[in-house]
């Protein structure tokens, strides 16, 4: 048995889900594979595949803080200590990035901006920060990437005890300290008793880098370079990971 763990956005989702895609996948599940969505996104990642007709065995969401099964049951969730929520929000609030900070608590969202401390029609009151016992997932978006190499760096240096910043383009995940798609990949693996090196894991983004690294890391064409040069290989898109993965496996046996 093959565990085949993809990022959505930019590597199956791109511009949609290909019928080329859903084939394949198709076959490696008939196979007795495994195939999951490995995602920055949050739990309501689960509901847009199953109205997208996007067939999967797992969802691994918010940069593996949390695993979703097929039923919709959350499997397993890493939390963290709410004490740095309002550092980062006053952190990636200053005049150089000028963002907000979205956090996750559960299933529950806030959007918090150190420069509207009482709330806006689009941001809560910091207040509420102390109504929070435990997040999973803080994300920030800025506008270059640049600033968000250098904010991703500056969060780590300052907070690296409670969280781990994962650049994801523009964008900034932040899961709990130790959190990344790797770990989440592995404690799937282990769970279902699929040794790692049966593991293969697709990706296109920086906060891919995790279980490109630790696995049989595929890049799709689109790719960051930085990830093409991580991976084992780059491949046109995930049909033709299967297809390689199917043919190992065949040789295999």
């Amino acid at each position: 048995m093959h565990i085949l763990a993809t990022d959505y956005d930019g590597t199956l989702n791109r511009g949609g889900v290909s019928q080329a895609d859903r084939d394949a996948i198709d076959r490696f599940r008939k196979a007795g594979n495994l195939f999951g969505i490995v995602t920055g996104r949050a739990s309501d990642m689960y509901a847009s595949l199953v109205r997208d007709h996007v067939p999967f065995d797992f969802v691994i969401v918010m940069n593996g803080a949390m695993s979703i099964d097929t039923d919709g049951n959350t499997v397993f969730e890493e939390t963290c200590d709410p004490s740095c929520i309002r550092g980062i929000t006053e952190l990636i609030g200053n005049e150089e990035f000028s963002s907000y900070l979205s956090c996750v608590n559960h299933k529950t969202r806030y959007t918090f901006h150190a420069a509207h401390p009482d709330g806006s029609d689009k941001y809560d009151p910091l207040s509420k920060i102390d109504e929070i016992p435990i997040f999973t997932q803080l994300n920030t978006w800025v506008k270059t990437d640049e600033l968000a190499s250098k904010a991703t760096a500056a969060i780590n240096a300052n907070f690296g005890e409670y969280v781990n910043a994962l650049q994801n383009g523009t964008c900034i995940d932040i899961p709990p300290c130790g959190i990344d798609k790797g770990v989440g990949v592995a404690r799937y693996a282990d769970q279902m008793g699929v040794p790692h090196e049966n593991v293969w894991c697709a990706g296109d983004n920086m906060n891919d880098m995790a279980m490109i690294t630790r696995f049989h890391g595929c890049a799709v064409s689109n790719a960051r370079e930085e990830v093409k040069a991580a991976a084992e290989a780059t491949y046109d898109g995930i049909n033709t990971i299967i297809d390689h993965i199917l043919t190992v496996s065949e040789s295999a046996e």
